[in-house]
């Protein structure tokens, strides 16, 4: 009998999360292993990486997050899948749960692994939600992608941190406007 382990109330669609985290990643080769293992695949840890694959692969996936037109989104996913999927398959993961992913070659490097599933797991997020439910971080300064999950206004950022950081510098810039003159008072 096979033990059924819940997913975590806040889950995200397996992959997304991984593919997020590694694209965010300022140097992904070194934070492979540590990424593969807290996004519940532990196979993904022991593939081969190679910095350079990594950070083009990164590129390429960076340029999906970066679109919202989702006639783009498709083509960009559809020439990703045309080259990086095969068959898919049902994976049992180390917590007990399953995912539905791209099979892999035993011999596929991270990159490979990180442009299989992202192909897979943001054209499965375009194709469920209708419309690219994703973005690029508008806080200045941040290069981080997000998903967006759901909330009734798109997401502009991607976490709080950037929201609130962005939120204090445009009321310190209305302050100092208003204490200038250059906006009446309140």
């Amino acid at each position: 009998m096979h033990t059924r382990y819940p997913a975590p109330a806040n889950a995200r669609p397996l992959g997304l999360g991984f593919v997020t985290a590694v694209t965010n990643s300022a140097s992904p080769a070194a934070h492979w292993r540590e990424l593969a293992l807290t996004h519940g695949d532990g196979g993904f840890a022991h593939r081969a990486t190679d910095e350079a694959a990594l950070e083009r692969a990164q590129r390429a996936i960076r340029l999906v997050y970066e679109t919202s037109d989702e006639r783009e989104a498709a083509e960009l996913l559809n020439a990703m899948l045309a080259e990086h999927t095969g068959h898919a398959e049902l994976a049992e993961l180390s917590d007990g749960r399953w995912a539905l992913r791209p099979a892999l070659s035993p011999a596929a490097d991270a990159a490979a692994a990180l442009l299989h599933t992202a192909a897979f797991a943001l054209g499965s997020w375009l194709a469920e939600r209708g419309r690219c439910a994703w973005g690029s971080c508008a806080a200045e300064g941040c290069q981080n992608v997000f998903i967006d999950e759901g909330r009734r206004v798109p997401q502009r950022f991607c976490g709080g941190a950037c929201a609130t950081r962005t939120r204090v510098a445009a009321h310190r810039r209305t302050a100092a406007a208003r204490k200038d003159g250059d906006l009446p008072p309140r």
